[in-house]
């Protein structure tokens, strides 16, 4: 929403603060949907959870696109951010399930790329040559938020010719028979699939439990928890670090800065995020998850503390002092996507789906996902009321909080790339034995 903001305050006529709703409202609904898509994907499978997730995008997509006041759009907006909460919790985890051990790290970052490549269209779509905000013109933006009717038709025609998550028919279902057909058509070859499919057999064997985990067991067991905790501050470390305030008010942040063409700058961003994102898929497989989390959040870091030093420079500028703020503003904002992109914004995703077994993925997977909602709400709702409280030093906050979030990937997230889960959880077991037990 970030160029759509003045038009929608000028159509509907309302407050600062009832803007503010109106941006929250996708990330509040993506936390009810983000918390009940492990449930409902363990019940009913992860294809038909895809499948009908697009009756609320679609229902969403027709109250934004067609409202008439605030409270339809609102509404709207709450049931498209249902959609995407599930649709976030279901995706990645159906993407490490039918991916082989050796590319699942590339793989799963297509999942993130093609929501920085949605993020770079909208940016395209609402710039003023497009979305103007002329009277005359007011009809765009009931054709731009009707845009997401096109993914989930896509969906829907293709949906059907997928086959569903191996892991899901066998652990879930205990159906080894389908489960060796969706592998068979997956691998494309039977002789692979039967590996796979004694390597599952073999894994379940050796663990203490081939029964489903509970919420209990996720608290109470200390690999579990230790597994929960490493997923949820993730999470956490993605979204508090403040990218949703960049992405949802860039034009502002740009103009603070003291550039004249914020649409350009926007776009320019979200043309970043979409490139390094890309250029990420060799990487999680050479790097490694940690290496690349690690050397994300420090160059966020770096980064922040351009965009705070530029803000800070030209709020005291006068005419025709400080000029070096506007480029700097752009310049560390790229570098903090850049940055965003080939760690916090790809990795908190995968390591979700390959710390955990097939067992305790769907719940934990729900609240990790939850959890990612609940910041983005607190990030949307409140990045206005603490800008005006404390600027310019808004973004010197938020690098706090990345600051607290590489000491912890530092302390405690381990190396998952092309290592099997098993293998995983004894490392995350050995780590939480160090540690004393009011702790973990």
């Amino acid at each position: 929403m970030a160029n759509t903001q003045p038009l929608l305050s000028s159509k509907f006529n309302v407050s600062k603060f009832t803007m503010s709703i109106m941006v929250s409202g996708m990330p509040m609904g993506g936390l009810f949907g983000g918390l009940s898509a492990g449930l409902i994907a363990d019940r009913i499978g992860r294809k038909k959870c895809m499948y009908l997730n697009n009756i609320p995008m679609l229902m969403g997509t027709a109250l934004m696109a067609l409202s008439f006041n605030e409270y339809f759009f609102i509404f709207g907006r709450i049931l498209i951010g249902f959609a995407a909460g599930i649709a976030t919790g279901i995706a990645p985890m159906y993407i490490a399930e039918i991916s082989p051990v050796s590319v699942k790290g590339g793989v799963g970052v297509s999942h993130q790329f093609m929501i920085t490549f949605g993020i770079l269209i909208a940016f395209v779509l609402s710039i003023s040559d497009v979305l103007p905000t002329a009277d005359s013109e007011s009809w765009r933006w009931h054709v731009y938020f009707a845009f997401p009717v096109l993914p989930a038709l896509f969906q829907l025609i293709v949906l059907p010719f997928c086959p569903e998550s191996p892991n899901w028919l066998y652990y879930n279902k205990e159906r080894e028979d389908l489960a060796k057909q969706a592998l068979t058509k997956l691998r494309k070859s039977a002789v692979v699939a039967e590996e796979e499919i004694e390597a599952m057999i073999k894994e379940r064997t050796a663990g203490t439990s081939s029964v489903m985990v509970s919420y209990s067991q996720l608290f109470s067991n200390p690999t579990l928890r230790l597994s929960l905790l490493i997923g949820v501050v993730l999470q956490c470390a993605q979204q508090l670090s403040g990218i949703n305030a960049i992405l949802n008010y860039a034009p502002q942040m740009f103009k603070d800065a003291g550039e004249s063409n914020s649409d350009l700058a926007t776009i320019l961003v979200g043309a970043i995020n979409v490139i390094m994102t890309l250029i990420s898929v060799p990487l999680m497989d050479k790097l490694g998850r940690r290496s690349l989390m690690l050397g994300g959040l420090a160059m966020m870091v770096v980064s922040y503390i351009g965009v705070g030093v530029s803000q800070y420079y030209h709020s005291i500028a006068g005419p025709g002092e400080y000029t070096w703020t506007s480029p700097l503003a752009i310049l560390t904002l790229i570098t903090f996507i850049i940055s965003f992109a080939v760690g916090p914004g790809s990795i908190p995703w995968l390591i979700v789906g390959e710390i955990f077994t097939a067992e305790a993925r769907g719940k934990a997977s729900s609240i990790c996902v939850g959890v990612n909602w609940t910041c983005n709400l607190i990030v949307c709702f409140t990045y206005d009321k603490l800008n005006d409280a404390i600027k310019p030093y808004t973004f010197f906050f938020y690098m706090g909080i990345v600051v607290l979030s590489f000491i912890f990937t530092f302390l405690f997230v381990p190396e998952t790339r092309q290592k099997p889960v098993d293998q995983i959880n004894r490392e995350i077991r050995e780590q939480a034995l160090k540690c004393p037990p009011i702790v973990f």
